[in-house]
């Protein structure tokens, strides 16, 4: 899977069983993104901070730090 020219792939190890459930799941969250927050999670997961992705993004640091930590909650404890 690819997103914004990040190729998902590149965050796993594929030969682990470990990494490639948490592709698994990662990918699977990424399904249940809008377009923007499908691009903030893998900037993230390439590395760039909150400042720089809210540069890319153009949203702020705080922005870019409360949708990090929504995404990072289970769906139950978002409900």
């Amino acid at each position: 899977m690819e997103i914004e020219g990040y190729e998902i792939d590149d965050l796993f190890d594929s030969e682990d069983f470990e990494s490639i459930e948490r592709k698994i799941d990662f990918e699977r969250l990424l399904t249940t993104l809008s377009e923007r927050d499908r691009k903030i999670a893998v900037l993230y997961a390439f590395g760039h901070t909150q400042t720089e992705i809210g540069e890319i993004t153009g949203l702020s640091q705080q922005h870019i730090s409360r949708l990090l930590s929504k995404m990072s909650k289970k769906p139950s404890e978002t409900a």
